[in-house]
């Protein structure tokens, strides 16, 4: 029976480390839709964590030439989640995270200030997902399936010089919002310390409407404000996880994501409106990426210390996405976890680490782009803080 006991208590701190473990699975995803906490054995229970990612990673040339500029500022970002169960058998989990992003900060000195001086996406996402166990053998059969609702915004800045060497910030500002589902299956053996879970998390698909400011026209001419659209797709995504138990206090978990990144390649920013000498339906830019499909292939080992305290260790590989014209390279994560209880309701957790970003080059010119460019090895350095509180 203390076998059970520790094995129960263990498999709790092991949810909370393994939910936090993973960071990327290429392309833009920031491995935030964990179905994690619908195990949590609490029957309401609040969690909030705290993401703080500080990149070092630099172009060395560009076109060529010999330039030091910084690509990635500092990336923070929370995850709120509430779990509860609305009657026996039945557990619901409902989120608010930001489980994409985009954050480039050149600075307006660079040599392409002109192309791009900054761009970001921010992507809100607002979900609620159920699951229904019932006795399939020694264990338990899950159904899961959730629906979500995201918000994206995107930013993106340059800095143009024209001939009367006035200068624009041409900028274009979009924002949209889409629905998504996921569904699932997940089998457990509690007495064993097993669970296996296979989830499918949809595509969304923006329909992005907003602002171009400061548009060239050539020459001196410019169009302070003109309206458009864009078309945005995220991709859809398959993510299997197997616990399982060495002893009643060591833990192991193995995830595989893949990522179905290829679908975003080249999406048009459309004119919506008669502006100045431009008809309506005219492609004024184009937001490229064409990537490749991402695979992230990550393994947690967690050690339940004693009642109170556990660790955790995360080692993870991330297949970049890049195709030659984005600096999404492979990414190497090593992190660990410490997950403290305070009392019976109350449990801390912490974290840090470090990504490594293997360096690359860029090759836009032979795509019909602006630019080529190289870059070294860089690095992320990762914290993370949060509790969870069971009622």
């Amino acid at each position: 029976m203390r076998w059970i006991g520790n094995w129960h208590a263990a498999l709790v701190m092991m949810v909370i480390c393994t939910s936090s473990g993973n960071l990327f699975a290429g392309g833009w995803d920031r491995f935030d839709q964990s179905i994690d906490l619908l195990f949590d054995p609490g029957e309401v229970t609040f969690e909030a964590r705290l993401y703080d990612l500080v990149p070092h990673r630099k172009f060395n040339t560009v076109n060529g030439i010999a330039e030091s500029v910084n690509e990635l500022p500092n990336i923070f970002r929370p995850s709120l989640n509430g779990k509860f169960v609305p009657f026996d058998n039945a557990a619901c989990l409902a989120s608010y995270r930001r489980p994409f992003g985009v954050d480039n900060d050149y600075g307006s000195t660079w040599s392409q200030a002109s192309v791009v001086v900054s761009r970001s996406l921010s992507v809100e996402e607002i979900g609620l997902t159920c699951s229904y166990r019932t006795q399939a053998s020694d264990g338990y059969l899950r159904l899961i399936g959730g629906v979500t609702e995201s918000f994206a915004t995107y930013h993106e800045e340059a800095l143009r010089q024209l001939p009367n060497m006035s200068s624009i910030r041409p900028t274009l500002d979009l924002n949209a919002s889409a629905m998504g589902w996921r569904a699932g299956l997940a089998y457990e053996l509690p007495p064993q310390g097993l669970r296996a879970s296979i989830m499918y998390y949809s595509n969304l698909d923006f329909s992005a409407r907003g602002t171009l400011r400061q548009l060239p026209l050539g020459g001196n001419a410019f169009l302070d404000s003109v309206p458009v659209q864009a078309g945005a797709p995220l991709p859809r995504a398959v993510e299997g996880k197997i616990q399982t138990a060495f002893s009643p206090t060591w833990f192991n978990t193995v995830a595989v994501k893949w990522a179905g990144w290829s679908t975003v390649t080249s999406i048009p920013v459309i004119l919506t409106a008669d502006s100045g000498p431009l008809r309506t339906g005219r492609a004024l830019s184009t937001l490229n990426a064409f990537f490749r499909d991402g695979v992230t292939i990550s393994d947690t080992v967690t050690h339940q210390w004693n009642d109170k305290l556990a660790l955790s260790l995360n080692l993870g590989w991330d297949r970049g996405v890049s195709t030659g014209w984005t600096d999404n390279t492979d990414t190497w994560q090593t992190l660990g976890f410490i997950n403290y209880k305070i009392f019976d309701h109350l449990e801390l957790t912490g974290g840090i680490g470090l990504l490594v970003l293997t360096g690359g080059a860029i090759d836009k010119l032979a795509q019909g782009g602006s630019f080529n460019a190289t870059f070294g090895t860089g690095n992320i350095l990762f914290t993370h803080v949060g509790f969870r509180y069971r009622f």
